[in-house]
């Protein structure tokens, strides 16, 4: 069954257009902030670093993917929100910080809102 669970998000990750990407690695750094807050508080750390090396290298992969040449400002303004997250994301790592979480989990969040508005808007 997982391996049918897996095909399946293989397939629908290929197909899906950059718009639906974009949202749905947000939705992943969301939820892997979630989940390493909980891990924190539970005194679960290296589950909680394991998180959070997943969303770091999903801001990283974000970063990536900017196209500077077609929206130099927008590109320029996330690039530094996604390193600013990025470090942050570590410093809560580092430190065990809930409050760190909670602080980039809010910026993560109103990316995803925003995102989400702009690119579902027009679709029924």
């Amino acid at each position: 069954m997982q391996r049918g669970i897996a095909e399946y998000q293989a397939v629908n990750l290929g197909s899906a257009p950059k718009e639906e990407l974009v949202i749905m690695l947000y939705e992943a750094a969301v939820r892997y902030q979630v989940y390493a807050r909980t891990a924190f508080q539970r005194g679960q750390d290296a589950d909680a670093r394991n998180h959070l090396r997943r969303v770091r290298d999903i801001f990283g992969e974000l970063m990536i993917a900017l196209d500077h040449a077609v929206a130099p400002e927008l590109s320029g303004n996330l690039s530094r929100l996604y390193t600013w997250l990025i470090a942050e994301i570590g410093r809560a790592g580092m430190e065990k910080s809930t409050a760190r979480l909670d602080d980039t989990l809010a910026v993560t969040q109103n990316l995803l809102d925003g995102w989400t508005q702009a690119f579902r808007q027009g679709q029924p």
